[in-house]
Order: structure tokens, then sequence, then C-alpha cells
């Protein structure tokens, strides 16, 4: 079943975002993610978050996305992930 990668960030330094963003984007489609959707949260009806930027990844299943995230090459960015934004990473699959 085809499963969604979310990342909703705050961004702390944009140039170790930007190689982050450089770096992770092989990696994910090595593993068969695809880029759906990535912006800013402009207009939010209800509530509040830190977290303004969204990006949503579509991948075949859980299993290709834990393999994604566990993998020794995207562990490898995962210091450089940390300089440019804090990050909330969840997972979804369609009811």
């Amino acid at each position: 079943m085809t499963a969604y990668f979310v990342a909703r960030l705050k961004v702390k330094d944009t140039d170790a975002l930007a190689e982050y963003s450089k770096q992770a984007g092989p990696i994910l489609a090595s593993f068969g993610g695809k880029l759906l959707f990535k912006g800013g949260a402009d207009n939010i009806f209800l509530g509040e978050t830190d977290y303004k930027n969204i990006a949503v990844f579509e991948f075949a299943n859980r299993k290709a996305v834990n393999d994604f995230y566990q993998s020794d090459a995207y562990q490898a960015i995962v210091p450089i992930r940390s300089q440019g934004a804090d990050m909330l990473f969840s997972v979804h699959e369609p009811v």
C-alpha cells in the first residue's frame, strides 16, 4: 500500500538545508521516493506551528520509507539535516 512520508520543518540555516536537500533527493529516489509537494504553510486555518514548511513524498509502501530512513546513506547526512532545520517526520497510509 502506498505510504506518504511527511516532513515538517523549521529552517535554521538555509545553506545547510540546501546541502541536505541536494544530498537527500538522490537517496530518497533510490528507495522509490517521489516528491509530491514542497512549500510553506501560508494559510493555516486552525492552530499554530513553528514548522512553517512541509514536504510530502510518496513511496511504494511503509517498508520503503523505513528502508530509506534507516539506510546508511541517509543516516550519514543527519548532521547536515540537524544543522539546517528542526524537523518532524511522519508516515501516513491512505485509509
